[in-house]
């Protein structure tokens, strides 16, 4: 048994190149630049939203968040504990 269209019928693809056939171009043809239209238009929109995200995140300024003073002994400390972890995941 043979999978395809029935005999005599015109196939719109080469069956050993599987390229289009013309007639099949011709087919598509009208449809191609509303397709690319819709295209630029869902495609926009994901591309809108990251680029407003990324511009008012860009304003964002964090100098009104507090940040508490450290002690030296605590920050050498926590330098001691950076380099050792640093070497032990070497």
């Amino acid at each position: 048994m043979v999978i395809g269209p029935p005999k005599g019928h015109t196939r719109y693809r080469n069956p050993h190149t599987y390229q289009m056939s013309p007639a099949l171009i011709r087919v598509r043809e009208p449809y191609f630049w509303k397709n690319m239209v819709g295209l630029v238009v869902v495609g926009s929109i994901p591309i809108a939203i990251y680029c407003y995200t990324w511009n008012f995140l860009s304003k964002d300024e964090f100098s009104d968040i507090p940040i508490p003073p450290i002690a030296d002994d605590e920050l050498a400390k926590l330098k001691k504990e950076y380099e050792a972890n640093k070497k032990n995941n070497s």
